[in-house]
């Protein structure tokens, strides 16, 4: 669907107007209290109460349609998946490695793609090094002159000017092979040495011929650092969902699955089908992918090949990581959802579940509205909290929980794979406990995410791609802080989350003067979750607030036994 950007307001200009609507609601609750403005069980009264629940409403459809995917997938993709045979000549592939400023990383990165088992004769890997930073620049050549001396195909190729970010990088490189197969790789990503035997497998039949109309293989992340912080136990949990729940049961049910940026081999001659690589959002991955689901292409996840990555280790990072996700996934609907609601042809409920696919950023949007209609509404009893608290429980938190507490239980189950260790009750509660690190990082996260849809849907599609620094951070080590790492903070952005922040105490002290303890406590604990992300802002530089110094330990984390460390120490040691 395309929506062309305003050129004369800017793009924040509809956060200026949803900020001034819930303020006004809000300044009519503290005016009046708690006497109803309108009579109950009037025609009006009703009206206004289902406005104020479109959100809710819509937010309950995208639990539900969550809950199919994870209730399918104990029907259809538990089981796992089985490769083709490989032929006799093993077609040709290349490694394409996207770099930028990466010196954290760059060494482990152009090792482990180097030295991964594919005969030599067939494997080549390109280093796209569009680094500005000399000491990066410096390293990757060292690196790269230093993999060519041990008789590696490794390849270094940089450009001019840095047009079209990630993807003018990879289109530029896949211009240079004639590899069947490429293979993509962020910097921050450690394959084992037997990717490619496990992988490539997957592309064929059983009598070892081409299956046609597959045109990629998407691999699960893992993770070098989950258990660092609360931070990234709470982001490893929602990646463990998406992969082992969501991306399996979407390959097995529908033959599609969006490109994950990374860990991924497509087939050459379909991205050359499709088009090629394009800039045109900030989630090429996934547009590319849209690309070959119109073409009429499948795409394949294999849960049981994991390739350990980095999460983001800082808040400023991962908020920076978040902004350019939410943001490119409404670009991606403003290019491609007019088209699959209106010209692609398919069934009706694999239609259905592309629209759910592609519209998922919207959850963030209405969960914002919803968290800021909300109070209005229980204030001036538009809710249904008035027929008995049982049933505002029921319709208000049961869903939600619910659906928490079953990805959650799920997601922690089935990694199995990711972490390398059998299913136990003990190994299940170790993962479980990060249900709580991630409904409040989820909850802070809403305005920021809210902001990041509205510049997706509002702002211009050429927008810069803001890299997530990498601190090659690995569980059990010390943190190897990258000093040059920047990251750009928005004041849009710190502006909505401190509208926010201020919001919801405003409506906790409404609800404590009309002696709604429940609701306040309510509000209380929204505030509070934003004001704790809020603190960290800074802390890719050690500081917090942007300005107060902090200096963390950087001593060895101590943690319980679960089997990571055996998963991580191998993988790495598989480079050497």
């Amino acid at each position: 669907m395309r929506i062309k950007a305003a050129e004369k307001i800017p793009w924040w200009t509809p956060n200026l107007i949803v900020a001034g609507l819930s303020s006004l609601l809000l300044r009519q609750a503290i005016k009046y209290g708690s006497t109803a403005l309108i009579s109950l069980n009037c025609s009006t009264w009703y009206t206004i109460a289902f406005l104020l629940h479109i959100p809710y409403i819509l937010i309950l459809g995208f639990l539900l349609c969550g809950i199919v995917e994870h209730v399918g997938y104990y029907f259809r993709r538990q089981a796992t998946e089985k490769p083709g045979c490989l032929p006799s000549i093993l077609p040709k592939v290349c490694v394409q490695l996207p770099m930028y400023n990466e010196q954290a990383v760059a060494e482990r990165a152009i090792k482990a793609a180097c030295t991964i088992d594919w005969p030599l004769e067939s494997l080549e890997v390109q280093v796209l090094d569009d680094s500005t930073d000399p000491e990066a620049r410096f390293l990757v050549e060292k690196v790269c002159a230093e993999m060519v001396s041990c008789g590696y195909n490794c390849q270094l190729m940089r450009r001019q000017k840095r047009s079209g970010y990630k993807a003018g990088a990879l289109e530029v490189g896949r211009h240079q092979t004639e590899a069947d197969l490429i293979a993509i790789l962020d910097a921050d990503f450690v394959p084992g040495r037997n990717y490619l035997r496990r992988a490539v497998p997957y592309f064929f039949d059983d009598n070892g011929c081409f299956i046609n109309d597959l045109a990629l293989v998407q691999t699960q992340w893992g993770h070098l650092n989950q258990d660092e912080s609360n931070l990234t136990a709470a982001q490893s949990l929602w990646v463990d969902d998406h992969h082992s729940i969501q991306m399996s049961w979407r390959s097995a049910t529908w033959g599609f699955v969006n490109f994950t940026g990374t860990a991924g081999i497509w087939k050459a001659s379909a991205i050359q089908r499709a088009g090629g690589w394009r800039s045109a959002s900030l989630v090429e991955d996934c547009e590319l992918s849209f690309r070959h689901l119109f073409a009429g292409f499948n795409t394949r996840f294999v849960k049981e090949i994991v390739v350990p990555a980095e999460l983001p280790d800082t808040y400023t990072a991962y908020k920076a990581q978040q902004k350019r996700w939410t943001q490119g996934w409404v670009q991606l609907q403003r290019l491609h959802l007019r088209r699959l609601l209106l010209s692609y042809k398919t069934g009706p409920l694999r239609k259905l579940h592309l629209i759910y696919h592609i519209t998922i950023s919207w959850q963030w949007c209405l969960w914002g509205l919803w968290l800021l209609v909300q109070p209005y509404a229980v204030a001036n009893s538009m809710w249904l909290g008035e027929l008995g608290i049982i049933i505002g429980a029921v319709v208000y938190a049961v869903p939600s929980l619910l659906y928490l507490l079953f990805f959650t239980a799920a997601a922690s189950f089935e990694t199995r794979h990711t972490y390398n260790m059998k299913r136990s009750f003990k190994t299940f509660t170790q993962l479980f406990y990060r249900l709580l690190p991630y409904a409040i990082l989820n909850t802070a996260m809403l305005p920021h995410q809210f902001t990041s849809f509205s510049e997706g849907l509002f702002g211009a599609m050429d927008t810069e791609f803001e890299r997530t620094p990498k601190t090659a951070s690995v569980s059990g080590e010390k943190i190897s802080k990258n000093k040059q790492a920047k990251v750009k903070v928005h004041l849009p952005y710190v502006a909505a989350e401190v509208f926010f922040f201020f919001y919801n105490v405003a409506w906790t002290l409404v609800f404590l003067r009309d002696g709604k303890f429940t609701s306040a406590c309510s509000s209380c604990a929204v505030a509070l979750a934003v004001a704790t992300i809020f603190w960290f802002y800074g802390d890719h530089v050690d500081r917090r607030l942007f300005v107060i110094p902090y200096s963390p330990s950087t001593t060895k984390i101590h943690r319980e036994e679960s089997g990571s460390e055996d998963f991580v120490a191998t993988n790495l040691r598989e480079i050497v």
